[in-house]
């Protein structure tokens, strides 16, 4: 009995370890990894939906985790690559972004996104994506593949010049990788090719001749380059020496400066090394002011002296790589100078934040460009001042590209500077010989400034003699002569800023418009001419309520097209006026039946036709929007309006088709 009972104890024992076992192994196998694992072998095994099922599983039981991450871009990548489930594939793709937008599965989720874009040949929102993790993730190794990418979407829609300066801000962001050799190579080729541009194609490959001769690695794109330039019977440069060119240069330059600014008397005071407690972020430029200091003094760096102190020192040598065109060096060491600077709370020079401004655009990482610049304008004026100068000197020199591109990097920084900035950009678009380009900018410093004669005059010039619009030129010429106490002038100002969302002097123009109209009106004795003018108080009306719409006043709009239906109850326009409104609302329906009731009202009129036929365009149905105009052409051949939108809208899709 003894024994058997000694017998039962130790079954009883064996099954508890065999359960607890047991136990183990079924936690083991609900682990995050394991649960993975299963919905991995689901999918190598082709079942797809099973495998969506395990992955969607995940997100659901461990929210937030870098399970659920990877989970929702496994999500992504079946839906899209395995199941031609894009909508879901996207949403996945988003989901990874929204929950965790600064994590490396948010990279992952914007490149597969960015790729998913590229092959369905949709580039612009492809290159939103590359974009985003070109600037936002620029320690990542994926950061420089997207970057690439970045330019061969630009290249694929032929936006070129956007193309060459992607390839080109690669190379500078990249400066000792092979594979910047290739990218000067299809800079040159597309300055070539597209962009019929010979001379700065050979000095690209005179660039990428002199950096990577001597590089390992980069002797195809070496050799190409060289054949370019003796087609070009151009100069082929001798290689630099990776190894002793920079840092030599900059390090003899920085000791001559020191030798200058040594004490009398042979007594040289001791080095101030930089502040080693200040916590300095990271730059994005994938380098280390440190370690680029260390280049030029061996081991123990370069450090400051009395004469200056250490960021005195880094901004000496980030100048000099700054005028070599080394802009990833030169950027870290901006970089790093300023929020030395500004711990110390001693104020810096503002050409120093546009130089790391620049530095940044030369890398492609536009968005911190523009956040350089903000952020110093608003701690200190003349920032903006300081770029408005430098653009100047960029046109004085007839560097007129580059004058455009600083000119564009404060926009939007200075409302009161805006106008004149924008009237700055056009003269350089004039120098250029850009008619449509100097067109739309002195359309913006209009929007921006209503009183700026100089860009009225020069909108004017280039109305009449570039673009041959001499009727609208007569118009903005009034303005200047201040003879612009008129309908049209009040409309037509009207009209541009309204396009440009100066809702607030659209509304008054617009006002304006429907006064000079109104006051005409009763002192006209013409009934034709009280009709014509009856239209325009209508039509400025309108549109004054659509301005009034568009500065958050539902309400007052809807008021001001209420009275006027009681003031004008049969008039064309009122059912028109009531479209409006609902396409603001987005009652496109309602918007629709509105034009409809207006054209029915007088089919004489172009104001609904036009308005009809470009929901119609918005929305993809240009069939619609072509049939529309042909028929009111049909019984109103001489509209010139019409017609100039019928031929724009086939001119485009000609454009498409080839």
């Amino acid at each position: 009995m003894k024994f058997l009972a000694q017998l039962a104890v130790k079954s009883m024992k064996c099954f508890a370890f065999t359960a607890v076992i047991l136990v183990v192994a079924s936690q083991i196998g609900c682990l995050p990894g394991s649960a993975l694992s299963k919905a991995e072998t689901l999918a190598a095994n082709k079942d797809y939906y099973g495998a969506i099922e395990a992955y969607q599983s995940i997100v659901d039981t461990q929210p937030g985790t870098p399970e659920a991450l990877q989970a929702q871009l496994a999500i992504g990548k079946l839906s899209i690559k395995q199941m031609n489930r894009p909508a879901e594939g996207i949403k996945a793709y988003e989901a990874v972004i929204a929950a965790a937008p600064k994590s490396d599965e948010a990279a992952e989720a914007y490149y597969e996104l960015g790729m998913h874009y590229y092959r369905e040949k949709d580039y612009k929102a492809s290159q939103t994506q590359f974009d985003a993790i070109v600037n936002n993730f620029p320690q990542l190794e994926l950061s420089h593949n997207a970057h690439l990418m970045l330019a061969k979407s630009f290249e694929e829609s032929k936006n070129f010049e956007q193309a060459a300066e992607a390839f080109d801000s690669f190379a500078n962001r990249n400066p000792r990788s092979k594979r910047a050799a290739l990218a000067l190579e299809n800079k040159a080729r597309i300055q070539r090719q597209h962009l019929d541009d010979e001379e700065e194609a050979k000095r690209t490959n005179q660039l990428l001749v002199k950096r990577y001769g001597k590089v390992e690695g980069a002797e195809d794109s070496v050799e190409k380059a060289k054949q370019e330039l003796r087609d070009f019977n151009a100069t082929i440069p001798e290689p630099d020496d990776p190894l002793a060119t920079q840092q030599g240069r900059a390090l003899a330059q920085f000791e001559a400066r020191r030798e200058r600014d040594r004490p009398r008397g042979g007594v040289e005071r001791s080095p101030a090394m930089g502040n080693t407690n200040v916590e300095i972020p990271d730059s994005g430029f994938g380098i280390g002011a440190a370690e680029v200091m260390r280049n030029f003094g061996g081991q123990g760096g370069i450090a400051g002296d009395d004469q200056g102190s250490y960021h005195d020192a880094e901004l000496m040598i980030a100048n000099f790589f700054y005028g070599d065109e080394s802009y990833r060096d030169a950027g870290a060491l901006y970089f790093d100078a300023i929020a030395r600077a500004e711990s110390e709370k001693v104020k810096i020079d503002p050409y120093t934040y546009l130089k790391l401004s620049i530095c940044y655009r030369k890398v492609g990482m536009h968005q911190r460009a523009k956040e350089v610049l903000r952020k110093a304008a608003s701690r200190d004026g003349g920032v903006v001042d300081a770029v408005i100068n430098t653009g100047r000197n960029h046109y004085t020199s007839e560097a007129y590209e580059n004058a455009i591109e600083t000119y564009n990097s404060v926009i939007g920084m200075s409302r009161s500077k805006d106008s004149e900035i924008y009237w700055l950009i056009s003269l350089a678009h004039k120098k250029l010989g850009e008619p449509e380009k100097e067109r739309e900018v002195l359309e913006r410093s209009i929007a921006a400034n209503t009183q700026n004669t100089d860009a009225l005059q020069s909108l004017a010039e280039v109305l009449h003699y570039r673009l041959k619009d001499r009727k609208t030129a007569a118009v903005f010429q009034d303005l200047v002569d201040q003879k612009g106490d008129t309908y049209i002038g009040a409309k037509t100002l009207g009209d541009l800023t309204y396009k440009y969302e100066n809702y607030i002097q659209a509304r008054a123009r617009y006002k304006a418009a429907a006064r000079i109209a109104k006051r005409l009106f009763d002192k006209s004795e013409i009934e034709a001419e009280k009709r014509e003018l009856r239209n325009q108080i209508v039509y400025a009306t309108i549109l004054s309520a659509r301005a009034t719409y568009q500065l958050k006043k539902p309400e007052d709009a809807q008021k001001i097209i209420d009275e006027l239906a009681a003031e004008y109850p049969e008039h064309a326009l009122v059912p028109y006026g009531r479209g409006e409104l609902a396409l603001l609302n987005g009652d496109a329906e309602t918007a629709v039946a509105e034009f409809k009731a207006a054209i029915e009202k007088n089919q004489h009129s172009d104001i609904a036709v036009i308005a009809l036929g470009n929901y119609y365009v918005s929305q993809g149905y240009n069939d619609d929007a072509i049939t529309l105009w042909e028929g009111f052409l049909a019984n109103n051949q001489y509209n010139q309006n019409v017609t100039r939108s019928l031929k724009k809208l086939k001119g485009d899709a000609e454009e498409t088709e080839e």
